[in-house]
């Protein structure tokens, strides 16, 4: 997949290796944990109060080490922007800003989906399918490992 969504070239270039994976969500932000393509869903992050969510998302970077952020983005399955694509864009910029470090755009198509059959797979209850962010940012990074960590190693 070619997708030019990047904000900054992948890679920290920072001596930090862990990699924070978001999905974006209207009422909260997932986010998941990876380092050297293993992947671990963390938490969600209430959005209501985007000061509030981006004050959690810098404190799970300094406490965890953070060097590089990976958020998904909604394209289409052709590639082409959607609106919610556009607000994830300025979202990104603010988090950039906030935070100081690259972020990587990654295409989130179909990971809502995956998550879901994840939840099931994994016998998460029905009523706690409902939150499955951090299991779809934990997909988004594991897209982006299988993606660009697996090409660097070759």
């Amino acid at each position: 997949m070619n997708i030019k969504t990047n904000i900054v070239k992948s890679g920290t270039g920072n001596g930090l290796s862990n990699v924070l994976g978001l999905d974006y969500g209207e009422n909260c932000i997932g986010a998941a944990l990876g380092n050297n393509g293993i992947v671990v869903p963390l938490k969600e992050i209430p959005a209501k109060n985007i000061n509030s969510a981006l004050y959690e998302i810098n404190k799970l970077i300094v406490e965890n080490k953070i060097g590089l952020i990976v958020l998904g983005i909604p394209l289409t399955a052709e590639s082409q922007e959607t609106k919610k694509s556009l607000e994830i864009r300025r979202f990104a910029k603010n988090l950039r800003v906030v935070t100081k470090r690259p972020v990587f755009l990654q295409n989130e198509f179909g990971t809502s989906k995956e998550a879901l059959k994840e939840a099931v797979d994994l016998d998460i209850p029905k009523k706690k399918r409902k939150s499955n962010d951090s299991l779809a940012a934990a997909l988004i990074l594991k897209m982006y490992f299988d993606e660009h960590y697996n090409e660097q190693r070759k």
